[in-house]
């Protein structure tokens, strides 16, 4: 299992979370799915395949999540699918999933459908199809009454951020508002260390915000709640220590190769030089930089131009 499928399926398989999706997608963001309607199933049962005579295959295909919603007038089963990157061949893997499923509560005496959602942390916010009309094209006029188009509700994070307000879930709404504002990394760390984001998050709502916007902070394996602003200002006192010291190696150096007068001018240059490049991969903003190494506004924004060709 990835890093990534590891921190959303322990964030967004938690029921309060999964609770103000379902308010989301089923209510229209009114606050009407207790947590306490959804109780979570256990693994689905490993299918192990022959094929060919004395030689078998396991077919490791399975869901995120799979929750039993009890609606007040009947169950349903809701899957929830996890995904970095869209898949185009998802309706075909939810068909396989279903199939299980309904296999399953067939041999146990259950009857109940199900809902999926498939929820993409694709960043280009690239569609893929979510039904099998969007796959194989309209059904023919003749046979449109007699074919069934199968699918599931597709959602993207990012999209997802742009209504934030309409979540009831408190940390599932600051969530959101992390990736509104990862489309800019530097008004991101701004937003975070001048506490326009909260301050305090769950160390499962951390990792994923750590892993998935590349936040290079300290997330204790014990704690429980993990201080947002502290480990950026840490990152932050990181990077620029790591900047100071490759610029001062980078100057060394040069005063060493290009003669010693001409050298240490040289040095001084690029020692300055190597630190903003540092500063800026870190995406510390243009004062931030021009205030920490004393370089001009234009002498930061050229260098920018060259790291990004």
């Amino acid at each position: 299992m990835g890093l990534k499928d590891a921190a959303t399926k322990n964030f967004f398989g938690r029921p309060d979370v999964l609770a103000s999706l379902l308010d989301y997608v089923l209510y229209g963001g009114q606050h009407t799915v207790q947590r306490s309607q959804l109780r979570e199933l256990s693994g689905e049962h490993c299918k192990i395949n022959q094929v060919e005579v004395g030689k078998f295959k396991t077919d490791n295909r399975f869901r995120d999540k799979l929750f039993e919603f009890d609606t007040g007038s009947g169950l349903l089963s809701i899957g929830l699918e996890l995904q970095s990157r869209n898949d185009n061949s998802m309706v075909l893997r939810i068909m396989h999933y279903d199939l299980r499923r309904f296999d399953t509560m067939l041999s146990g005496g259950q009857r109940s459908r199900i809902i999926n959602i498939v929820l993409s942390f694709d960043r280009k916010h690239r569609s893929s199809a979510s039904c099998l009309r969007e796959m194989f094209g309209e059904a023919p006029h003749i046979a449109e009454k007699y074919t069934y188009d199968y699918g599931f509700i597709g959602l993207n994070i990012y999209d997802l951020a742009e209504k934030s307000e309409l979540f009831s879930c408190k940390e599932l709404k600051e969530i959101l508002n992390y990736f509104k504002n990862d489309q800019d990394r530097v008004e991101l760390v701004k937003s975070i260390t001048e506490g326009m984001l909260k301050g305090h998050l769950s160390r499962d709502a951390a990792l994923v915000c750590a892993t998935f916007m590349d936040l290079k902070i300290d997330i204790d394996n014990e704690a429980e709640e993990i201080d947002m602003c502290k480990a950026i200002r840490d990152f932050k006192r990181e990077c620029i220590k790591e900047g100071k010291k490759l610029g001062i190696d980078e100057g060394k150096k040069l005063g060493i190769d290009e003669g010693k007068k001409l050298g240490i001018a040289i040095g001084e240059e690029n020692a300055v030089r190597a630190f903003i490049k540092t500063l800026l991969s870190k995406s510390f903003s243009l004062l931030e930089i021009c205030s920490l190494t004393g370089a001009s506004e234009e002498m930061v924004r050229e260098i920018a131009l060259t790291t990004q060709q």
